[in-house]
């Protein structure tokens, strides 16, 4: 791993340079090793402080959940003391919800709810239906928007992600039937596979505060 993250060259504008530390931009390494170095550390900080009350992490983008915000400054102080290259910032609850990568957090009294989340420069704007592509590309499209919501949302969410999802493809040129006709062939398949994954249930926690941690 040394010589993958210290010795690596890469040329640029015809100039040969040789990365110092860390992996070079768009390196097929770069996800895999920035995983391990998480976990790593991650390991590392659990020796010695506490747990939050929740906590998730993919690659260096974290969710936790504290009973305070004095909590959450000192796990920020524990994690920033990690090791040098690491300098974490954190993005408070607002209007008790929180986004987490493509994922909405909100807290509904005892209960959180999950939903589908934008960001704010989102356009809208998707592969036209009249472009010049395969139609199977298209319909997978709509396929991969569906099965987004459904793994993504709360009960209670998923009708209005398919109605966004439904005024999305419309924006993008997309036919009407196309619209009716493929979410239900998609919700038919995702309810009658096996999903692999951690069955949904209401979660209940204390009156608590959320957090959310990224690597700047």
């Amino acid at each position: 791993m040394h010589l993958a993250t210290s010795s690596v060259e890469f040329s640029f504008n015809n100039n040969m340079y040789r990365q110092i530390d860390g992996v070079a931009m768009g390196s097929p390494l770069g996800p895999a090793l920035a995983n391990i170095f998480g976990g790593y550390q991650e390991e590392k900080l659990f020796n010695f402080a506490n747990r939050p009350l929740a906590y998730f992490r993919y690659v260096d983008d974290t969710f936790a959940v504290f009973n305070n915000e004095d909590d959450c400054n000192t796990f920020l102080l524990h994690l920033n003391s990690l090791h040098p290259s690491l300098c974490f910032t954190h993005e408070k609850e607002f209007n008790h919800s929180l986004p987490f990568l493509d994922v909405l957090v909100e807290k509904l009294g005892s209960e959180f709810s999950t939903s589908v989340y934008r960001k704010p420069t989102f356009t809208g704007q998707y592969l036209r239906c009249n472009s010049f592509s395969p139609h199977k590309r298209k319909i997978n499209l709509i396929g991969t928007l569906v099965h987004r919501a459904f793994m993504i949302c709360s009960k209670g969410k998923l009708d209005p992600e398919f109605d966004k999802i439904r005024s999305i493809l419309l924006e993008n040129g997309y036919p009407q039937h196309s619209i009716n006709s493929t979410p239900k062939r998609k919700l038919q398949q995702l309810n009658s596979s096996p999903i692999h994954t951690v069955k949904k249930c209401p979660v209940y926690l204390p009156e608590v505060s959320g957090y959310r941690f990224f690597d700047s």
